[in-house]
């Protein structure tokens, strides 16, 4: 798909809160698209992916049907009178970065655009977001918990490993916690959560979890609030908590092998993961290989609505205003972990391997005290300087 964009620097667009600027425009053309005719008599061309809005849930027009009610301005609703879906090449303008949320009008009708998938702008190209759309995306088998936001799609084999990593949300509500389960050798998100929950409960929550995959390696972020979360899985002596190294800056495996890193007592590690100004560019360019290779199984939609708003800022990899980015982080945070320090504990256990396997046993031909030529003499006897025999049995 081709695309172009123009910046914008002067104009400002309405949206229900007034009117904001934003970035740019861009048109861009698209092989799917959806025209919907709605009951105040207004048409509209958009992707498929494009977001409406109903109350703060965002609807995706390939998820409207005809009498689908969506938000229109001054706090009114519109219905879906029709759809016609066609698959012809079509220009489509798009408006983009609407500061307050990205939320805007379009003929009375409430807009959101967080379809970014053509713009560039996206840390995984929008292509490969699209090929995953197309071939993995499937609904769950099955939706637990209290909020039912535990998704799985797979169930444990326990001839498997599996890692749960989790990105702990901050407390204040603007974000969610999340984690995923992952299987090692497949790259395959095979379960996945997000949601609001207390932190007792979700350190609780994730020891349950991953004992159910197979007593999972279990990787926590660390970082402020985190520390209340592993702090409940040492309490419940979860033996396969993840531990890092406290001077994570060095990430080559020769460097931590030499150091012996592989070796050390978690008393001289720190438990869970520290996501740093030195980490976190590295967990995104893992995310980044990974994904350009089409390496990873996703399953999950939640997981790839982030990924489309996961775009870059400058240099730095962030949700685009107003969205989250919890599932990436603990996504890409599970692939850093499987592709380093999974394979660095590996290298370390090799080692060991190796070691023992070299221990031989030892024969000598010297008589010793209690060698079978001595069994005759008394083993507590020994000579003096004169060559005599001294008996050294009153020491025991």
């Amino acid at each position: 798909m081709n695309y172009n964009f123009k910046k914008n620097t002067k104009f400002e667009i309405m949206t229900p809160n007034g009117f904001q600027p934003f970035d740019g425009m861009r048109s861009l053309n698209k092989t799917s698209v959806y025209t919907i005719t709605f009951s105040n008599g207004k048409t509209l061309k958009c992707s498929d992916n494009h977001p409406f809005m109903l109350d703060d849930k965002k609807i995706l027009a390939s998820d409207l049907l005809v009498g689908s009610k969506i938000s229109s301005v001054d706090n009114q609703y519109v219905n879906v009178v029709s759809i016609t879906h066609n698959h012809l090449d079509t220009l489509l303008y798009d408006i983009v970065e609407v500061c307050g949320g990205n939320i805007f009008n379009v003929d009375g009708i409430i807009s959101h655009n967080c379809d970014f998938i053509s713009s560039g702008y996206t840390v995984v190209d929008g292509s490969v977001l699209e090929w995953y759309n197309e071939t993995h995306i499937t609904d769950p088998v099955e939706k637990r918990g209290f909020d039912a936001n535990y998704w799985i799609w797979d169930y444990p084999n326990y001839e498997k490993n599996y890692i749960v990593v989790a990105d702990v949300a901050r407390g204040d509500g603007a974000d969610y916690s999340a984690f995923h389960v992952i299987d090692v050798e497949r790259i395959e998100q095979v379960a996945e959560y997000r949601g609001k929950i207390e932190t007792k409960q979700y350190g609780a929550f994730l020891t349950s979890v991953a004992t159910e995959w197979n007593n999972a390696l279990l990787v926590i972020e660390n970082a402020n609030i985190g520390w209340a979360v592993i702090q409940e899985a040492i309490d419940r002596n979860y033996q396969n908590l993840y531990y890092s190294y406290r001077e994570l800056g060095y990430i080559d495996e020769d460097i931590h092998l030499r150091r012996g890193w592989d070796l050390k007592q978690k008393e001289d590690m720190v438990p869970g993961f520290s996501i740093t100004q030195k980490t976190r560019p590295l967990i995104v360019s893992k995310l980044d290989t990974y994904m350009r290779e089409k390496s990873p199984i996703i399953r999950s939609k939640r997981l790839l609505d982030e990924l489309f708003v996961f775009i870059w800022n400058g240099s730095r990899a962030e949700a685009q205003r107003g969205y989250n980015d919890d599932l990436v982080i603990s996504f890409s945070t599970g692939l850093w972990v499987r592709d380093t320090a999974l394979k660095l504990r590996q290298q370390g256990m090799d080692l060991t391997r190796s070691a023992l396997n070299h221990i031989t046993k030892v024969s000598s031909n010297q008589p010793g005290v209690f060698s079978s030529r001595n069994q005759t003499q008394n083993p507590y006897s020994m000579k003096d300087i004169r060559g005599n025999d001294v008996d050294l049995s009153w020491l025991l």
